[in-house]
């Protein structure tokens, strides 16, 4: 009975935890949280939070200082830990143009302050978080990250965060995100600009913002005299908005999120002052090529002597001729595992041995150009970071830049970062849709770098049933492009060659009785994989139960939710033939072939062909593969999780193996 009756209650309390983040108000009152807010256990939209913005408010307002326009900005966070994983959710992140404090060209982060609340024997206990806590790292020349972490976090704890920054950068309004990666309950953002300012206001997203836009008088100081002027106050707030999660086949769910951007046209105050802030992506050139730390790294070759020694300038082909060159500075610095927009000076990357790649690849332009081969920096916004928003010309949507070849009529590319792979095999990161190539020569032009890194595997098996079961096979496999990269990385990270062969054969299910590599070691287009498996196979009487896929094309589909609203993305291209022949023993025959699966997408994006076929004693089976886009919309997403459930599906198929009558 007393059982029965803890149980009871236990039950009780779960529902009353339900009941509260049910019905839970947001408390608009900073430094006092809510008896809800601190009894709360689960967040009934979604139960399997690690933890939920409970309340945060973003405001910026406007005013004159020393005769210029400065922006405040001012966020304020209370977050509830729900999960012991959501620990570590409220350990903050703040990036923001530091540059030094360059007067007119920085922003400054103030006010910082975290607290922690917890209810010990009853009681409401607060701790504050204390300076050692805060920590600061420059980025890179202009950016600099703020850390933090807070004291005392518990299951249970709620915290309240904020912080100001004030901007020089009056004309460029940071992007306001309403999403974050757990869940928000509620949240609001409000800008009051002055009647001087005209602004583009754009509100990108799935979810529907509550959005009130009203006239304000404002009040701005200039020299002691008070401006008095009118404004209008934007004002968004959005309501139980999704968290937004990593998704398998996206790579930055983040840049999807809610967003609200504002975008300064121009400033004009009557008999006084008018500016036109309509920028363009010459003006983004123009500012990079004149910068101390992009523009004018471009020019000198520190390894000129080295390049003459090794003789490289007397390779006919351009695209060895450069191979080359990257492996010749590739001997002398290593990548640092940065990925930069600017660089540092090529005296330092050479007497430290490592840079980050905007660094190493600044040299590596300058060996190209002394070599005869026109070479340029193509910047870009990786594909970690989000898309790049073409109509919104900024140096600041850029984080990053390859090194474009000019070959014949067309442009090869390279950079640093690359351990595995060759030209034109980049990255995932890397392969971008819009990259813009820098010259001070010529018409800055747009590529797109999705087509490049084509990964190919073509296997060949030739293999032998015994009656037993047994199969005996030898299995030939040549890689391309990104897929023999991935291939040289898997290799290269192996604690060992033992382990790397015993992780094969756990992964293909088999044992691997020989195995030789080609071209598996630096950097290369291809690698070849040989190998001698023995697998085995179900048996029962005189049946015996095969699946041809000695090489497990794809395993499973990577892709489960039933309806989607975030877009899906593929590393790269791919194409992928696998042909298998299986002899069987004399007196066998196959029962009944699977039905052949021949399928395309409608703009023949995704196509498979899975096959086979039964002659005198071999089984033979064939698969194809291919996937000609990287990019699908959300709209498409169930023609691509039907296109690999079904893939899936046909690669499982057991092909029953029976004594002939």
């Amino acid at each position: 009975m007393k059982t029965s009756r803890l149980a009871f209650l236990g039950v009780i309390s779960c529902l009353i935890g339900v009941m509260q983040a049910q019905t839970l108000e947001p408390n608009l009152k900073w430094g006092k949280p809510t008896e809800a807010e601190l009894n709360m256990t689960t967040y009934a939209p979604d139960p399997e939070a690690e933890a939920v913005v409970l309340c945060s408010q973003t405001a910026i307002r406007y005013d004159l200082v020393a005769g210029s326009f400065k922006y405040y900005r001012s966020v304020k966070e209370r977050i509830k830990v729900l999960q012991e994983k959501g620990k570590d959710r409220v350990n903050g992140m703040i990036l923001y143009q530091y540059n030094g404090h360059r007067t007119g060209h920085c922003e400054e982060l103030t006010k910082l302050k975290a607290t922690a609340y917890n209810m010990v024997d009853g009681k409401l206990v607060k701790t504050k978080m204390s300076s050692d806590m805060i920590n600061h790292e420059d980025v890179n020349k202009s950016m600099r990250l703020t850390k933090y972490t807070v004291p005392q976090v518990m299951v249970g704890t709620v915290i309240e965060v904020e912080f100001e920054i004030t901007s020089d950068f009056f004309y460029h309004v940071d992007d306001w995100e309403a999403q974050s990666t757990i869940p928000v309950y509620y949240t609001s953002f409000e800008i009051n600009v002055p009647e001087y300012f005209k602004f583009n206001v754009d509100e990108r997203g799935s979810y529907r913002l509550e959005r009130k836009i009203e006239d304000t008088n404002m009040n701005l100081s200039s020299g002691g005299e008070v401006l008095h002027c009118q404004g209008q106050l934007y004002k968004f707030v959005g309501r139980e908005l999704p968290a937004l999660r990593d998704r398998k086949m996206l790579f930055a769910p983040q840049s999807y999120g809610q967003r609200v951007s504002m975008e300064l046209r121009s400033i004009q105050i009557p008999g006084r002052f008018y500016k036109n802030y309509s920028s363009s992506w010459e003006d983004v050139d123009k500012y990079l090529i004149d910068d101390e730390s992009f523009g004018k790294r471009l020019g000198h070759n520190p390894l000129k002597t080295e390049m003459q020694e090794a003789g490289v300038s007397n390779i006919a082909d351009t695209k060895e001729r450069a191979m080359a060159i990257f492996k010749l500075l590739k001997d002398k610095v290593k990548w640092n595992e940065r990925y930069d927009l600017f660089g540092e000076s090529a005296s330092k990357v050479l007497k430290e041995r490592s840079g980050s790649n905007a660094s190493i690849n600044f040299v590596l332009i300058n060996m190209l150009k002394d070599a005869g081969i026109e070479a340029y920096p193509a910047v870009m916004r990786s594909r970690d970071r989000g898309f790049l928003t073409v109509t919104r010309p900024s140096s600041k949507e850029l984080n990053t830049f390859v090194v474009a070849i000019k070959t014949g009529d067309s442009f090869a590319f390279l950079d640093a970062s690359i351990e595995d792979g060759w030209i034109n095999v980049l990255p995932d990161r890397l392969l971008v849709d819009r990259a813009r190539i820098i010259s001070k020569e010529k018409t800055t032009e747009w590529v797109d770098l999705t087509g490049l890194a084509i990964a190919k595997t073509q296997s060949v098996v030739m293999a032998e049933l015994q009656p037993d079961g047994t199969l005996q096979a030898e299995i030939q496999s040549r890689f391309s492009g990104s897929e023999a990269a991935d291939q040289r990385h898997e290799f290269r990270m192996a604690t060992d060659s033992a382990t790397f062969v015993s992780e094969l054969a756990r992964d293909l299910n088999c044992e691997i009785e020989e195995l030789t590599l080609t071209d598996h070691l630096g950097l290369g287009p291809d690698m070849s994989r040989k190998m001698r498996v023995t697998k085995q196979c179900d048996t029962a009487g005189d049946m015996i139960y095969v699946n041809p896929w000695i090489l497990t094309v794809l395993k499973e589909n990577p892709l489960t939710e039933e309806h989607r609203v975030l877009p899906v993305e593929f590393p790269h291209i791919s194409s992928e033939s696998l042909s298998t022949q299986i002899r069987l023993p004399e007196g066998y025959i196959v029962d009944e072939l699977p039905k052949t699966l021949s399928m395309k997408s409608e703009d023949g994006a995704l196509s498979c062909l899975i096959a086979s076929t039964f002659d005198n004693y071999i089984l033979s089976s064939r698969c194809q593969i291919q996937v000609s886009r990287i990019f699908f919309t959300p709209d498409e997403y169930l023609v691509v999780k039907n296109f690999l459930d079904e893939v899936c599906k046909r690669l499982e198929d057991v092909i029953v193996i029976k004594k002939a009558p």
